[in-house]
């Protein structure tokens, strides 16, 4: 037991003493150990923990004086057991304000000594300094009015002319892929550049056809691996297929040797479908295929002559066989696009969109759009453009509620109210510009802007083609040693058996 000192109260469990941080001593007792001490006042722990002592000091009188009990202390007593307990109460606040002040000021930012100019202040109140969006619609509009044509190459007709319905350039080799149609009948046919040049250009001596056959060509997609995917659909009998095939790249010499299996590889299906649309994925260690088809979603994935064609399942997808009965064709896929890696997004004929994650498996709706889906594409992580047959519309996810009602489309975060679409719809988009390109029915070109929705004028959307234009695709210049195309960014354009080229 500890012993009793003179002028000492016993209470329980702590003992304190009160005192300037001038006055601060150390607390002699018998097994006592000091857990806390600051400015006024020290804690102390007791062991045995049966007796501690309180007492306090005060410096003006330098004296010590005995804390009394709230019974037997006498009316606004300045040492009672409630006095100095506030007393306390007020101290810790006080002690926590003072931290709180240091931390604020110290994880506060200040404002640049560069913005405290009176001209900085001056140009914020007349309205001279333009905001971030605002800025980057007028960047927008600068650089489309500074596109001018050009045409990349004129396909030869094999063996009568036909129209270009797709457009694609290899990255990597500067080949040039379309995809065109004549009548019932589809090819494919490639354009080698001549590397010996400083940029890409193309002669119809260095063209090949890579297949032609009496089926109607859904898509084209081009995988960072090299591998060409096609989708073939309506057949003589009805049927459809997928052909892959990998492209030639040049050697040290300039010659373009084909792979070993050349001619072009058929996927054919184990229960009847179509094939509407297809995506490559953005990067992986093989060749990686995302498929819209009239059976919901498909992936595709392989090398060389051993390729796996498997169905992701969703809400409300189920698989059509002999025995089994048809899903509805309002739940088929006509656009699909990789968000990343992992993650799918597919667009449904029935206005649904819905994101499918190839790591766990599962499948969730996300947005409604107004109408059909018929093409997507993604903008950045988050935001991402749809169109239909009468509309065109960008989402955020992160913002996008389901609709409350079955037939209400979900809130989109910008609207293009002068789209006209293709009964096709087809659109492609620059992040980097912030532009949206996509040929209309009147045999134009339309530029939106992607920070307003509204039209953007320029020489292109000035351009009045003989027919519609089919297709559009942006392309971004690198530092690669591999690239000899334009430095800047660029729009292919296909209509009829041309590709043209629009540079800045």
């Amino acid at each position: 037991m500890a012993p009793e000192i003179p002028g000492f109260y016993y209470g329980m469990s702590v003992f304190t003493r009160f005192f300037p941080s001038a006055e601060v001593r150390e607390a002699v007792c018998k097994g006592a150990c000091l857990l806390r001490a600051n400015h006024t006042q020290a804690v102390l722990y007791c062991e045995p923990l049966d007796y501690c002592y309180i007492h306090t000091r005060n410096p003006e009188k330098k004296k010590y004086f005995k804390i009394q009990a709230n019974h037997a202390a006498p009316p606004n007593a300045q040492y009672s057991q409630q006095a100095v307990k506030r007393k306390r109460s007020e101290l810790t606040k006080c002690e926590n304000k003072t931290r709180f002040r240091q931390r604020e000021n110290k994880e506060t930012i200040g404002k640049a000594a560069s913005l405290k100019h009176p001209l900085v202040n001056l140009q914020r109140e007349i309205g001279v300094i333009v905001s971030s969006r605002a800025r980057q619609e007028q960047q927008a509009r600068i650089q489309a009015s500074q596109l001018h044509r050009g045409e990349l190459h004129r396909f030869e007709p094999w063996p009568n002319s036909y129209s270009i319905r797709h457009v694609l350039r290899n990255p990597r080799s500067g080949t040039l892929i379309a995809g065109s149609a004549r009548g019932h009948e589809s090819s494919v046919s490639v354009c080698f550049p001549d590397i010996d040049e400083s940029q890409w250009s193309y002669d119809h001596t260095m063209e090949r056809v890579l297949f032609r056959e009496p089926y109607w060509l859904g898509s084209m997609s081009l995988s960072h691996s090299g591998y060409l995917l096609a989708t073939m659909n309506e057949g003589p009998q009805g049927d459809c297929f997928l052909s892959a095939h990998l492209l030639p790249e040049p050697d040290e010499g300039g010659n373009y040797r084909w792979p070993t299996f050349s001619h072009p590889i058929r996927i054919r299906p184990h229960y009847p479908m179509s094939f509407w649309c297809s995506a490559a994925q953005p990067a992986g260690s093989t060749a990686h295929f995302a498929i819209g088809t009239s059976e919901g979603l498909h992936t595709l994935e392989g090398t060389s002559s051993h390729w796996c064609l498997s169905k992701k399942p969703f809400k409300g997808n189920t698989v059509s066989t002999g025995n089994r009965r048809r899903s509805q064709r309002t739940q088929s896929v006509h656009a699909v696009e990789w968000m990343s890696p992992d993650v799918i997004a597919a667009g449904q004929k029935n206005s649904k969109i819905f994101l499918h994650d190839l790591c766990s498996g599962g499948s969730a709706t996300r947005l409604q759009h107004s109408d059909a889906v018929m093409e997507m594409r993604q903008m950045d992580e988050y935001r991402l453009v749809a169109a239909g047959p009468t509309s065109l519309r960008m989402y955020d996810l992160r913002f996008a509620p389901m609709a409350l009602k079955y037939h209400d489309s979900s809130k989109p975060y910008l609207t293009f109210p002068d789209f006209s679409s293709l009964p096709f719809p087809t659109f492609d988009l620059s992040t980097e510009l912030g532009l949206l390109a996509s040929p209309s029915q009147d045999c134009k070109v339309q530029l939106f802007s992607l920070q307003t929705g509204l039209q953007v004028s320029s020489p292109l959307t000035g351009r009045q083609y003989s027919s519609p234009p089919s297709c559009v695709r942006f392309e971004y210049g690198n530092d690669t040693p591999e690239w000899r195309g334009p430095h800047g960014p660029s729009l292919l354009v296909g209509t009829d058996d041309v590709v043209e080229q629009w540079t800045w």
